[in-house]
């Protein structure tokens, strides 16, 4: 008989990471600390390997498979040369179990064979694959054929982490033992609430989104009008984001300074812009500085609710909205192109009520953890031996 693995003899390596976007690396790094609590072996197979090593030198990240300019150039060679690109990667090899990062990746807004077609690969050689905490969908007729042969054939489980997911999975007939509902894996992190600060600072985070027809002017509109409505009510501004101060990577403060540029120098003098790129940790630690916090970047708000900080969402894709319903704050998430009329009456109400919802998430964001640790034990149960 076959001895099985303890969790200490257990190679995990968690893999397409992009530890750029503070919102990816509160995914990546909330799911490694509990993997590392539960006594795995653990590795981060990531993009940006370089940068990645250079901000976060205590974390064992290495080499994502595929990172050549030649793949960005040319996508479509890369799943052909994978199977010899894993045969020479020692963290793939050497892996038991490889678990997609969690996030929301798998939509047709996105390459999801280029990101996902490692699965195949990995079963080929033997592999537990799994996915963790998802938004899955849209799909466009082709990628839902992709992910649901590879669903069959070589993902052996899946988080989803909202509804709209769920029901995805089901219209394409996946296994419903293969799948089952989770919360964003960011809840993970804990219930690390601060006090209330008086310090009548608001963050705002924006973001471009040229999808769904949606209209950056709108967005934009409605964001000045935001701020507009809390200066007028003594607050000041900063906007901030998990996306911002890289180079090569999404800088969502490029959009903040055309926000500023165009409000009235009356406004102007409450607002500030803040361009700089944070670690993690100083990214979190700040978020208390905040009052409270309007978000376009979902993890904006999530990390920002961890600390009981009431954060209003704009939703530019299902994930927000999402969140918000098994969250109880569905009323304050409206879309990235709501009824302005409609958004500022929703904005002027969760000021109205932010210290009621600070008392809510006291009770709220607890249970949210345990939950997710709770579903944390049953995936590990699901995808490591008996």
């Amino acid at each position: 008989m076959t001895k099985q693995k303890t969790a200490k003899e257990i190679n995990i390596l968690i893999n397409n990471v992009v530890p750029l976007n503070n919102g990816d690396v509160a995914l990546f790094y909330a799911l490694y600390k509990q993997l590392v609590a539960g006594g795995y072996k653990v590795e981060i197979a990531s993009y940006y390997y370089k940068f990645a090593k250079e901000l976060y030198p205590d974390i064992p990240f290495v080499k994502e498979l595929g990172q050549s300019k030649i793949f960005m150039k040319l996508p479509f060679i890369k799943p052909l040369v994978l199977p010899f690109l894993f045969l020479f990667s020692k963290s793939y090899r050497k892996a038991d179990i490889i678990i997609g990062t969690a996030g929301g990746y798998i939509n047709s807004n996105y390459s999801i064979k280029n990101s996902l077609s490692i699965y195949k690969i990995a079963k080929y050689f033997g592999k537990k694959c799994a996915i963790y905490s998802q938004s899955v969908g849209p799909l466009n007729k082709k990628d839902s054929a992709f992910f649901t042969r590879l669903m069959k054939h070589s993902i052996d489980y899946i988080f989803v982490r909202d509804n709209y997911s769920l029901k995805v999975l089901n219209e394409l007939n996946i296994s419903r033992d293969k799948f089952k509902l989770t919360k964003d894996a960011a809840f993970l992190l804990g219930h690390n609430a601060i006090p209330k600060t008086n310090s009548k600072k608001v963050a705002i985070s924006v973001r471009e989104w040229n999808y769904d027809g949606r209209s950056i002017e709108v967005f934009k509109k409605m964001i000045q009008e935001f701020v507009i409505i809390c200066v007028d009510r003594n607050y000041t501004i900063e906007f901030l984001s998990t996306c911002q101060g890289l180079e090569i990577y999404k800088d969502d403060a490029k959009l903040a300074q055309e926000i500023y540029n165009n409000l009235n120098s009356k406004y102007q003098q409450k607002v500030t812009v803040l361009s700089d790129y944070y670690l993690f940790e100083d990214f979190y630690k700040k978020l208390g500085e905040y009052e409270f916090v309007i978000g376009t970047r979902l993890h904006m708000c999530i990390t920002s609710l961890t600390k009981n900080i009431p954060a209003f969402n704009i939703s530019y894709e299902v994930k927000g909205k999402e969140c918000y319903n098994y969250l109880g704050l569905s009323k304050y998430s409206i879309d990235y192109n709501e009824n302005l009329e409609k958004a500022v009456t929703l904005l002027n109400n969760f000021i109205d009520e932010s210290d009621a919802i600070r008392t809510d998430l006291e009770n709220r964001i607890p249970k949210i953890n345990k939950e997710s640790k709770d579903d944390f034990d049953f995936f590990m149960n699901k995808i490591t031996p008996n």
